[in-house]
């Protein structure tokens, strides 16, 4: 494991070293994205928006426009954080506000219609969390759902995995782990994201968010596993390294796409950008 590790951090690295600079998305800080996830041929990606009349859903063509969609709701989401395709699905999704409230619903591909099937409130939560990463895994236990707060350099954060019963809308099961990541040292957010790929090894992104004018650090990690059965087993603690460091991007969208690291930012007032790592899994 350790030595498939080591393959790994050289190939992220020798990737980022020699793909093209990073691509800008959006210089606008209210389309700055906070989740994303696999739709058509492009993405749909959150914006962590609070106020009205600002976006909230976007859809991103495969030349990087994006699309403003529209929520069906005059209660707009507060702050929303993650985006997750269901498993099994081609168009329903997950997205959750850091408060841990989450919505159910459906795009429709062809006029990006928005249909909210059902809200739930994540448990296992506090006052004083602030989720920003969260990920489904289908197991053959059924569905699991793992999301995190982003914590800070003066209280660690939170992992959380818990079975979700879509039939009956409910959630049980629910695992705890305590998250607390060395890089970035200064202005630190142990989860800004979480992706899972092909294998089943859970990824997260820890960032540093001084301010809106950043300078901004992003580190990404492999934190542990989900087994067959939907088990979450978390590295050992004094493992935990960073397998890239990338400076000037604060990332908070990430997934896996085939053989591809999907990169998102929310660089706050310069607004979005991404990039790509692909043939490294």
């Amino acid at each position: 494991m350790e030595h498939m590790k080591h393959l790994i951090a050289i190939v992220l690295t020798t990737f980022v070293h020699t793909q093209p600079s990073w691509l800008t998305i959006h210089g606008s800080r209210q389309f700055s994205i906070s989740g994303v996830a696999s739709f058509e041929n492009g993405f749909l990606v959150v914006h962590d928006n609070k106020k009205m009349k600002q976006p909230r859903l976007s859809y991103l063509d495969r030349s990087f426009k994006l699309r403003k969609l529209i929520w069906p709701e005059t209660n707009l989401p507060y702050d929303l954080e993650a985006l997750h395709l269901m498993p099994g699905f081609a168009n329903k999704f997950v997205a959750m506000e850091s408060t841990g409230k989450a919505y159910i619903f459906l795009v429709d591909p062809f006029d990006f219609r928005i249909e909210i099937l059902s809200t739930i409130t994540l448990p296992g939560i506090s006052n004083k969390m602030n989720l920003e990463g969260f990920a489904v895994f289908q197991s053959a236990q059924g569905t699991v759902f793992i999301y995190g707060d982003r914590g800070s350099n003066k209280r660690k954060s939170n992992l959380i995995t818990a079975f979700f019963d879509p039939q009956n809308n409910k959630i049980d099961t629910i695992e705890k782990f305590v998250i607390d990541l060395p890089i970035p040292k200064k202005s630190k957010r142990n989860i800004a994201d979480i992706a899972i790929d092909k294998n089943g090894a859970v990824w997260t992104v820890a960032t540093s968010d001084p301010g809106n004018n950043g300078p901004f650090k992003s580190a990404i990690y492999q934190i542990g596993h989900l087994n067959n059965v939907g088990t979450f087993n978390y590295n050992h603690p004094d493992l935990l390294k960073p397998l890239i460091v990338i400076d000037e991007q604060k990332i908070e969208a990430m997934m896996f796409k085939d053989n591809e690291l999907v990169l998102m930012t929310d660089n706050e007032n310069n607004g979005s950008s991404y990039f790509s790592i692909k043939e490294a899994f």
